[in-house]
C-alpha cells in the first residue's frame, strides 16, 4: 500500500501540530514504512486515509501519541559516544565539590540508556555521592518509552562492552534465562523521568549543570533550534554545557553558546 505525495504532506503538517516534529520533503519513504504499522490487512485501518481520519478526528489520544512515538528514531545503547561521558566525569572531578547541587538532563532519553549512563558515570565518579545534591532528569514525549526506561531492563546487547564486569555486578542484575540486565535500586534512585515536549518548554527550580540534546535537534525547524536554544541556554548554571551528538553541530543556527570540542558547547 502506497502513501500518495498529497497524504505524506498531511502527516508531516499533524507531525509538526502534535509533536512538534519537522519531517523533510524526502523522506516520504520513511513515513509509509513506520506507519505501515496501523495500516493494511488485518490491521487497525484499511487505509492510510482511514488513519489520518482517525488522527484528526482526535477522539484517540493515545494513538496520537502512537503515531509520534512511531515516526521518531530510537536507537541507542549504554555509553553511546563515550567521549560524552568521559567529559561528565571530568567536570564532576573538577566542579562537583564546589557545587551546592548536581543537576543532569537527559532530554529525548529514549528508552532510558543515556539517563542510566549518566547515572553510572556520576556513580563511579563520586564514591560519596548520597553526601552530595545530584539528580538526573529523563524526559521524552513517548509515554512507551519513559514506561520502558523506568523499568530499568535491558537486554545484553545494549552494554555493548562498554561496562565492565565488576560495574556490571555492582549496578545491575543479571538474568541468565532471558539475558537481560536490570538496572539496581542506587542507580534508579538518581533519575526521575518525566514526559516532556521541548517546544512547550517548563519552568525548573534549579538551573542545569549538563544537558543531553543528543540526536533531538533534527526533529525541529530552524526557528524551533534557535528557540529551544535560548530555552536551554537560561536553564544552564553559568558555565554549563549542552551536548549534541557527534554528528551534530550548531553550524548555521542562531545561538549564544561558545563551541568547545565533540560537539559539546558552554554557556558563559
Amino acid at each position: 500500500m502506497k502513501l500518495s505525495e498529497e497524504l505524506f504532506k498531511k502527516f508531516t503538517n499533524l507531525a509538526r501540530k502534535l509533536g512538534g516534529i519537522t519531517i523533510k520533503d524526502y523522506k516520504l519513504y520513511l513515513v509509509e514504512s513506520r506507519l505501515s504499522r496501523f495500516v493494511g490487512e488485518g490491521k487497525e485501518f484499511g487505509s492510510y486515509e482511514d488513519l489520518y481520519s482517525a488522527l484528526i478526528s482526535g477522539r484517540d489520544k493515545n494513538l496520537s501519541i502512537q503515531f509520534i512515538q512511531s515516526l521518531t528514531t530510537n536507537y541507542t545503547f549504554f555509553f553511546r559516544e563515550p567521549i560524552h561521558f568521559k567529559f561528565v566525569q571530568y567536570y564532576l572531578f573538577k566542579y562537583a565539590s564546589s557545587q551546592s547541587y548536581l543537576r543532569f538532563w537527559s532530554a529525548g532519553c529514549s528508552s532510558g540508556e543515556e539517563a542510566y549512563s549518566i547515572a553510572l558515570t556520576c556513580l563511579k565518579s563520586i564514591p560519596d555521592i548520597d553526601s552530595y545534591d545530584c539528580k538526573i532528569l529523563a524526559s521524552d514525549i513517548s509515554y512507551d518509552l519513559l514506561k520502558f526506561a523506568q523499568n530499568g531492563i535491558f537486554h545484553h546487547t545494549k552494554i555493548k562492552g562498554e561496562i565492565d564486569d565488576k560495574d556490571l555486578r555492582n549496578f545491575f542484575i543479571y538474568d541468565s534465562l532471558k539475558k537481560q540486565f536490570i538496572v539496581k535500586e542506587c542507580v534508579k534512585n538518581l533519575i526521575s523521568f518525566r514526559y516532556i515536549n521541548l517546544i512547550d518548554m517548563p519552568e525548573f527550580k534549579k538551573n542545569f549543570d549538563i544537558i543531553f540534546l543528543r540526536n533531538v535537534l533534527i526533529y525541529f525547524d530552524e526557528k524551533e533550534k534557535t528557540d529551544i536554544l535560548n530555552n536551554l541556554y537560561e536553564l544552564l548554571k553559568p558555565g554549563g554545557y549542552i551536548i549534541l551528538g557527534l554528528s551534530e553541530s550548531l553550524v548555521g543556527i542562531n545561538h549564544r553558546f561558545k563551541t568547545l570540542k565533540h560537539s559539546i558547547y558552554r554557556k558563559d
